[in-house]
């Protein structure tokens, strides 16, 4: 796929980004070579990523953003997605991380589901998430709420209430 100066799109695990500029660059003192560079969008730190145009692995990484109608609908999606919990701490970890760093957008929307609640019924038992959970829905939160952030116009911090709104 081809993308464009300005394009936004979701880098593997580095969350949402926006193409800044496409140039030629040599790293190391190796021959130029063409360059997406992307900015994170909510990014609290300046940071800048290179993406090589000829690097099929690499630019297979960036995934266009998704618009409004997507984003509604997988947040519509989410009382029927059931992603299951799975009571092995260290299979959890490895099975929910990676489908936080390379799984579609419903798989992760059904991770955070399984964690929330997990989280809900701990929470009952006057118990609370593990660390490597709260990091497991971290990450999952971050990148999807940056996501869904963009294509509905709004904060990453608005997202988590927009949602609990529109599935209560």
């Amino acid at each position: 796929m081809k993308f464009n100066i300005g394009d936004n799109v979701v880098y593997g695990g580095n969350g949402v980004c926006s193409i800044t500029e496409i140039k030629d660059m040599s790293f190391f003192n190796e021959p130029a070579k063409s360059y997406y560079v992307l900015k994170p969008i909510f990014a609290k730190q300046a940071s800048v990523m290179y993406v090589p145009l000829d690097s099929e692995v690499m630019v297979a990484k960036l995934i266009p953003v998704i618009g409004k109608e997507e984003a509604m609908s997988l947040i519509e999606s989410l009382p029927t997605n059931n992603i299951e919990w799975i009571d092995d701490k260290n299979l959890r970890k490895d099975t929910y991380n990676s489908i936080v760093n390379k799984g579609t957008r419903m798989e992760i929307m059904g991770v955070i589901k399984a964690v929330l609640t997990r989280q809900a019924e701990l929470v009952n038992e006057g118990k609370r998430l593990n660390m490597q959970d709260e990091k497991t829905l971290t990450d999952a939160e971050n990148r999807m709420n940056a996501e869904l952030a963009l294509a509905l116009d709004m904060d990453p911090e608005e997202v988590p209430g927009f949602i609990r709104d529109k599935i209560a």
